[in-house]
């Protein structure tokens, strides 16, 4: 059973402790006039710091402040300022302590604050479960149920009833995700669906494996791989409005989940949890394969061009001698013929003078021979390429619904009407198939003479497909990469709904009249604005002569000196390994904290060999080649010196895999901007990197010899983000 997520020291503070930033203490901890009324009728300098503390704290983060705790200087210095008193007279007597549990109460009293107690916590839990059903992330519920209680005036919880109440919101999200998912399946899909975990009686692999190995090579026998797996994901009955029912994000992170799981390990979920994963992995692998194989049809059509493109030009090269050959000739015959015209000669006897009238007539015979069309367009052996394509086409355009703007209709008629000849079986092609979509180049191919080629008319339709496809004209129904603009906005009745409730989340005026009447005014404005001071010659930098808007050029601004001075500088910084940078980054960031497990949420427990997985991944070395380039280190073997390639080390990949997703990558950013855009402090300072980390325990020295060290400064290296 998975340990319950818990939070870390640094997110811990984030939430409880009060902000230092000067922007903040003003923002949240500014007295009014009432405030510093209540205050000034406390007796004693200690009881008016200690009642306007006690304020300020349950104001922002929300709770009372402990016994023995010691306020951050610099709101200690703010507060103390505004209520005119010295800062040191904050006492921490056994009569301080009495104070403080009065000031607590009448405090909570002052500001309509109710304590957070059984009845809080279960209506926290109700009004918050939609947002723990988007996201169920430790840190992100923490920080929604803090909003939230200030909002609702309601005491924030204690650390570990924060991380309780997550934990009780997270379960009851996924029970509630899983009844979404599940509702209203009937008998025979929940049947369909317990089938994927069986076995296939002519592989012996189970019918989820099978689904997920989805070819890749621009073959057809991948194409037709492709739709037969599509076919039967769509056989099992699950509606596509069944993925609406939940947030995009949760469906994903279901997905994920039973993506690092094996398929013995989700049979063995309790029924309701299974059904729902099933449902979440066939939602999932209806949009993968459908957007699998509309990007192998673009391979397809490409590989079918450049074939023919190849072609064509080797059909050339091998003729290029013959055609040499003619040149010179022509070229001989046409200089007698000039000299004949100059001295007045015949030009017959000119051109029998260089080559007999009976080989010149079979040279030209050979010349009409070798002679390519006009255009010299490679399209001319496209259609010998419409057998190999006619193995897979049908089969692709059955499978899929393609949908357009108003300027495709022809194209999807054209479509439509290749299904009916593939259904029917007919040879040739009706003289009312539309024709508007096809291009100039085309056009000499597909009609010939007037008359429709069925060869090129079904090329022509595939590669106009292909390429409105890439344009965004025609979306495919189902596909996740393909599909329409619409699909990514909110629906009509959400939006008439949310103009109705004045709540619609925009900055801007939503009636397009008024907006850009508005603009119109503004712009007619500025523009009268600069025509004004233009004229006076008052726009900086910018000069308007006889009509013509000269604007000056920007100087360069870092003198030639510093820069040469810069490079001297770099020049003599020194050179550290790059798992000593990683780890000095990480004892002042604490980024590896962000990264949890997919599954339970949890730390990793081997921050080496995290690290190890990361730089794996940003050096495109790879977890397997990383494994075996270095001995194990005691988070993955159970003894010095053993090799990570062994059996005890086999699951380093897959293990790191689930630490180190995409999910986690945009947390550990901030974390790490956020540090290097701290303020330093007088009392601070950062540990070697051999405090939080020792290098020589990490699995990546054998890539990073001293050889290869990286010049930087450690202090430089606080100013960027190590992502």
């Amino acid at each position: 059973m998975a340990r319950r997520q818990q939070l870390s020291e640094a997110q811990a503070a984030d939430l409880f402790d009060p902000p230092t930033d000067q922007r903040e203490l003003v923002r949240h901890y500014t007295l009014s006039n009432a405030d510093l009324a209540a205050v000034r009728r406390c007796r004693g300098d200690d009881n008016r710091l200690g009642y306007a503390l006690m304020l300020c704290y349950f104001r922002h983060p929300g709770r009372a402040l402990r016994a023995g705790e010691r306020p951050p200087l610099a709101l200690l210095n703010f507060v103390a300022d505004q209520v005119d008193v010295p800062p040191d007279v904050l006492g921490s007597s056994e009569a301080a302590e009495r104070s403080r549990q009065r000031h607590s109460t009448e405090c909570q009293e002052r500001l309509g604050l109710r304590p957070f107690g059984t009845r809080a916590a279960a209506e926290l839990a109700e009004a918050l479960l939609p947002q723990a059903i988007e996201n169920d992330r430790l840190a992100t519920l923490s920080e929604v149920v803090m909003q939230t209680c200030r909002q609702r005036r309601i005491v924030v919880p204690s650390p570990s009833a924060l991380e309780r109440l997550c934990a009780e919101l997270r379960h009851q999200a996924r029970r509630e995700v899983h009844r979404r998912l599940t509702h209203g399946l009937a008998a025979d899909q929940r049947k369909r669906l317990d089938a994927l975990l069986q076995r296939r009686e002519d592989t012996g692999q189970s019918w989820l494996t099978w689904l997920r190995q989805m070819p890749q090579a621009a073959k057809p026998a991948a194409m037709l791989g492709l739709v037969a797996r599509l076919e039967h994901v769509r056989a099992i009955g699950i509606e596509a409005g069944r993925g609406h029912v939940v947030h995009q994000a949760r469906l994903s992170q279901l997905a994920r989940e039973a993506a690092r799981i094996t398929v013995q390990h989700v049979a063995g979920y309790e029924r309701q949890r299974r059904h729902a994963t099933l449902v979440a992995i066939g939602l999932d692998l209806g949009a993968n394969l459908t957007d699998q194989a509309i990007d192998l049809f673009d391979r397809m059509i490409g590989a079918m061009f450049r074939r023919a493109e190849g072609r064509h030009a080797r059909a050339f090269q091998a003729d290029a001698r013959v055609i040499n050959d003619k040149v010179r000739l022509y070229a001989r015959v046409g200089k007698a013929l000039i000299a004949a015209r100059a001295g007045q000669q015949d030009a017959f006897g000119a051109i029998t003078a260089v080559i007999s009238w009976e080989r010149f007539q079979t040279s030209v015979a050979e010349a009409e021979a070798l002679a390519r069309p006009e255009e010299f367009d490679a399209f001319e052996r496209i259609g010998e390429y419409y057998a190999a394509t006619r193995r897979w086409s049908p089969a692709f355009l059955e499978a899929f619904t393609f949908e357009g703007v108003p300027a495709v209709a022809s194209l999807l008629r054209a479509i439509e009407t290749l299904r009916q000849l593939h259904r029917g079986g007919s040879a040739s092609l009706l003289k009312s198939a539309p024709t508007g979509f096809v291009r100039q180049r085309w056009a000499a191919y597909v009609l010939p003479g007037g008359i429709i080629d069925r060869r090129h008319y079904e090329l022509c339709v595939l590669s106009e497909l292909r390429d409105r496809l890439r344009a965004g004209d025609v979306w495919v129904s189902g596909s996740r990469q393909y599909r329409s603009f619409e699909e990514r906005l909110i629906s009509r009745q959400t939006l008439q709904d949310l103009r109705q409730a004045g709540t619609l989340p925009i900055a801007v005026e939503s009636d397009f009249d008024r907006f850009i009447e508005e603009r119109r005014v503004l712009l007619d404005t500025r523009l009268a604005a600069v025509n004004a001071r233009a004229q006076e010659g008052l726009l900086p930098d910018v000069t308007i002569d006889r009509g013509v808007l000269k604007v000056v050029p920007i100087e360069k601004s870092t003198p030639p000196d510093a820069e040469a001075l810069a490079e001297r500088l770099y020049a003599m910084l020194p050179r550290i390994r790059i798992t000593d940078l990683l780890a000095e980054v990480a004892s002042w960031t604490l980024f590896p904290n962000c990264f949890t497990h997919l599954r339970t949420g949890e730390v990793a427990a081997s921050t080496p060999a995290l690290m190890a997985g990361l730089l794996a991944d940003g050096l495109n070395l790879g977890l397997t080649r990383m494994a075996e380039g270095r001995t194990a280190s005691p988070a993955w073997a159970s003894s010095p010196g053993r090799p990570i390639g062994t059996s005890a080390t086999r699951p380093m990949p897959w293990r790191c895999a689930a630490w180190s997703t995409s999910s986690s990558a945009n947390p550990s950013r901030r974390s790490s901007a956020a540090a290097a855009h701290r303020p330093p402090t007088g009392n601070s300072s950062r540990p070697p990197a051999s405090a939080a980390t020792p290098a020589a325990s990490m699995p990546i020295t054998a890539i990073a010899p001293a050889s290869r060290s990286t010049r930087i400064s450690r202090t430089a290296t606080r100013r960027s983000s190590p992502s």
